[in-house]
């Protein structure tokens, strides 16, 4: 009996390894230092309010995130952004779903200030196919006013908990992070408990 539940929790631990080796954790961030032609990401916060990163209505654009393979459990998708005036300011967002643009959702946060919007792509059916081929964004600046002006720090795509921490300030360089799977976690106090039990029988017995 002993002999099974050390097996048991030597299974858990090897279990434990290779379901954190085979964890999909992926941040895909996108900002200054890989702008295209047409991102205007801002390069820090000293630049938030000049040309041609702080921008208006007509001056809409879009980025494109880098293609990654892989089945996903959880996609997010968070955007930094200075000078947010909600209520009253719509800087709508939408992605591509492979055949048209889905709107899901507009841009929060305060009067000059930095400040992610989170929106969660993972209840979308064609999220998934989307971030293999490359998610696909843009935002159309103060939808239906001509008031208001916005700058994007930086846009990250967080697959199943994200490899690294970000803060909207742009120019602050992203952290790695490394998080044991929760399902690996449980797979090793399996084990752990099987021992500990096999530990006080052998105890009593003696």
């Amino acid at each position: 009996m002993i002999k099974q539940l050390a097996g048991l929790a030597l299974a858990g631990a090897t279990l434990f390894g290779a379901s954190v080796a085979q964890a999909v954790a992926i941040t895909d961030v996108q900002e200054y230092s890989n702008n295209t032609a047409t991102e205007f990401f801002v390069k820090n916060d000293a630049s938030k309010t000049q040309d041609p990163y702080y921008r208006g209505p007509e001056e809409d654009w879009g980025w494109t995130h880098n293609a990654i393979a892989g089945s996903f459990t959880s996609i997010e998708l968070d955007i930094s952004a200075f000078d947010v005036d909600t209520p009253r300011e719509k800087d709508r967002i939408s992605v591509f779903n492979g055949s048209t643009w889905t709107d899901i959702g507009i841009l929060a946060g305060q009067n000059n200030i930095w400040e992610f919007t989170t929106f969660d792509l993972m209840s979308y059916a064609w999220a998934e196919t989307q971030v293999n081929a490359g998610l696909q964004v843009r935002m159309d600046i103060s939808e239906g006013s001509s008031a208001w002006a916005v700058t994007l720090g930086k846009a990250t795509l967080t697959l199943d908990g994200g490899s690294q921490a970000c803060v909207p300030t742009p120019g602050v360089p992203c952290t790695p992070t490394s998080v044991p799977e929760p399902s690996g976690l449980a797979l090793l106090g399996l084990g752990l408990a099987g021992l500990g039990f096999a530990r006080r029988k052998q105890a009593k017995k003696s």
